[in-house]
């Protein structure tokens, strides 16, 4: 719409009763909660077509509550497998006191709620999606990749044959952009990243980055040329629209593109007007390859890609930063406002300040 609705105009709070916890179940009061670009996304509105459905997703439908991934502590336990001051983190609505069953056969996926390791922080738990998103396209996907595969690969790796590829990563200073930068730079990549100003390019070369756009002040384009003059290798792209179109006509013939997000469209979903891909004849001229990544269609592999990047966290490989924001819950809607106008660094993740004896629900 235009012009684009506040989220106090679309959110709203609601008391609800608490729940009942029955033999076998649980109960948790939400500690936090990451704010995500999916929550105006997933909206089901007249012409807001994600293709949600298609991938086994279920749309948020006015007067539902909005689903979030959040980091939930237990207050109540009648299962063996869940104590009281246990934390666990899952997608689920945004509910301040919930039921959950010990055996998972509430939950979509048929999986009970994970348990929090106790030396994970729960604003880095909420890190993690994002950092197994980036691990898992850097390390698993044909697209994102700058890994040769193959004993040849391997040997050339061994004897410093591989020439040094140029990466370009968009929404640089995101959750996700921030450990791809770093993963990128630990494969001993030349890594350039996007981001909205000036303040946060110079800020995410601590991250990995190399070199950083500042859309806002400088034209993308322009820029690439001076920075990655003999092309670009590996477009890990956040945000679709124009920055893919600039990152686009920059590619080396046989560079690889992966999308991984679509911001710059998020609000357009509503009305049909996408932006789209208006450099795609590039494809054919450069011999690209193209590919695209969503976690949940990758579960399986989350386990290995968590314990990963723990190790790397420990071992000083990989940092770790988001914007925090302590407040109550009446907050919400003002940090939905603020991820959507780019004041942010990190994920922005909302820490519950409040208590209560009602369930509150967004």
């Amino acid at each position: 719409p235009d012009p684009v609705p506040k989220a106090s105009e679309i959110f709203a709070m609601q008391d609800q009763d608490l729940p009942i916890v029955k033999d076998g179940m649980f109960m948790a009061r939400v500690l936090a909660v990451a704010v995500a670009p999916h929550t105006r996304a997933f909206l089901e509105l007249p012409g807001n077509n994600t293709g949600a459905e298609a991938l086994g997703l279920h749309r948020t439908i006015i007067g539902e509550t909005v689903p979030c991934e959040l980091v939930a502590e237990v207050v109540e336990s009648k299962c063996k497998g869940y104590k009281v001051g246990d934390r666990v983190v899952c997608f689920a609505p945004l509910v301040q006191y919930q039921v959950f069953r010990g055996d998972g056969k509430d939950r979509p996926d048929g999986r009970a709620p994970p348990k929090v390791f106790a030396s994970v922080s729960t604003e880095d738990q909420l890190n993690l999606s994002t950092g197994i998103t980036a691990y898992m396209v850097t390390n698993q996907h044909p697209c994102g990749m700058v890994d040769e595969l193959g004993c040849w690969g391997f040997v050339k790796q061994l004897l410093g044959l591989t020439p040094r590829k140029t990466v370009l990563v968009t929404s640089a200073a995101g959750g996700i952009g921030i450990v791809a930068g770093q993963l990128y730079k630990n494969k001993g990549c030349r890594v350039i990243g996007v981001t909205s100003t000036r303040a946060k390019a110079d800020r995410v070369k601590e991250f990995g980055y190399d070199e950083a756009i500042a859309y806002k002040e400088e034209d993308m384009g322009t820029r690439l040329g001076e920075l990655a003059p003999e092309g670009i290798d590996v477009f890990f792209d956040n945000v679709g629209a124009e920055q893919l179109d600039a990152g686009s006509k920059h590619m080396k013939v046989g560079g690889k593109i992966v999308q991984v997000g679509c911001a710059a469209e998020i609000d357009n979903y509503a009305t049909g007007k996408i932006s789209g891909w208006k450099e795609y004849h590039r494809m054919a001229a450069k011999e690209l390859q193209v590919g695209g990544f969503f976690l949940a269609n990758h579960l399986h592999r989350i386990p290995m890609a968590v314990i990963s990047l723990i190790i790397m966290n420990k071992r000083g490989k990989l940092k770790s930063v988001n914007t925090v924001v302590k407040g109550s819950w009446a907050d919400f809607t003002k940090c939905v406002d603020r991820l959507h106008s780019g004041d942010t660094f990190g994920r922005l993740v909302l820490v519950f300040d409040d208590q209560g004896s009602t369930a509150i629900g967004a």
